[in-house]
């Protein structure tokens, strides 16, 4: 991680449900280095975005549904939050619906920003549906408003969060066009600090996301999960014919399980690659297994 000195890093997570190795890995654990590292000289701040979490609620099958779990969530999600050792004396955690100037300053960036800009954003058009709200769509905007409301400088996120970096730096230039006198800046350009993880990948398919949402439970770890479960669901884990354990490409699966197994143990792909040399599969998967326990 890069030096950092009176910055002011920003970072949100939505209160989805249940916790799995996904949410440990690539947000959780970074938020707890970075605020073990960076507190002494910069204020961290970290948001349940629960907000955001309520695209994902509203449903059409046959009929309008939606899912009445936020409250508990955001619960359960400030909970594993604090027990992962996020300290509140050392970072500000708080939930996003208690500070009403979030949705205040999303309308004003809203009304100063085409449309053209939000039809970019690619992660909309991997989740819309025939039946997608209106909040699903601008829920960028809102993400832009989370990070400039504090005027934060650094951004911590993975690699399918930069694009919306990217456009809230947008939504400050024209604020500050608009808004500023010459030379004067009122929102600061933030920048995006990539999570030092990638994305952690289902154990079914190395091509996807871990998602709480997928209809099979062999294809994540969930936090909950006893040691006999973690056990099974990495030995059932799809790999691939291949003798050799590498990090490879074309093999996303096995990649994906040595990310998770390098990050666990503090090592390079380098270094867990020489440990499983001259393993096989089975062995390799049990000692994924028993560092995910472990850790």
């Amino acid at each position: 991680m890069k030096s950092l000195l009176n910055k002011v890093i920003f970072s949100g997570i939505q209160p989805t449900g249940q916790l799995h190795l996904g949410n440990y890995l690539g947000a959780i654990r970074n938020w707890v280095n970075l605020q073990n590292m960076y507190h002494s000289n910069n204020r961290l701040i970290f948001c349940i975005v629960d907000h955001h979490a309520l695209t994902d609620k509203f449903k059409i099958d046959h009929d309008a549904t939606f899912e009445h779990s936020l409250h508990h969530d955001t619960l359960a999600l400030t909970a594993a939050l604090l027990a992962s050792g996020i300290s509140p004396d050392k970072a500000t955690l708080f939930v996003q619906s208690h500070v009403p100037e979030h949705t205040e300053l999303t309308w004003i960036l809203s009304s100063i920003g085409p449309m053209s800009w939000l039809n970019k954003m690619t992660q909309y058009k991997d989740k819309k549906t025939k039946s997608s709200s209106l909040g699903l769509y601008s829920y960028p905007v809102l993400m832009a408003a989370d990070i400039l409301l504090y005027k934060a400088n650094v951004v911590p996120v993975g690699d399918d969060q930069v694009q919306h970096v990217e456009l809230t730096r947008d939504y400050a230039v024209r604020f500050n066009s608009l808004f500023c006198k010459p030379n004067e800046e009122f929102f600061p350009m933030p920048e995006y600090m990539k999570s030092e993880f990638p994305r952690v990948m289902s154990l079914r398919d190395g091509l996807k996301k871990m998602s709480k949402s997928d209809p099979s439970d062999f294809a994540r770890i969930n936090l909950v999960d006893d040691p006999e479960t973690v056990m099974s669901k990495v030995r059932k884990a799809k790999t691939d014919s291949l003798s050799t354990i590498k990090h490879e490409e074309s093999r996303p699966e096995v990649s994906n399980l040595l990310r998770i197994y390098s990050t666990l143990e503090g090592i390079t792909l380098k270094e867990a690659e020489a440990r499983f040399k001259t393993a096989n599969m089975l062995s390799f998967k049990e000692a994924v297994a028993e560092s995910i326990v472990k850790k």
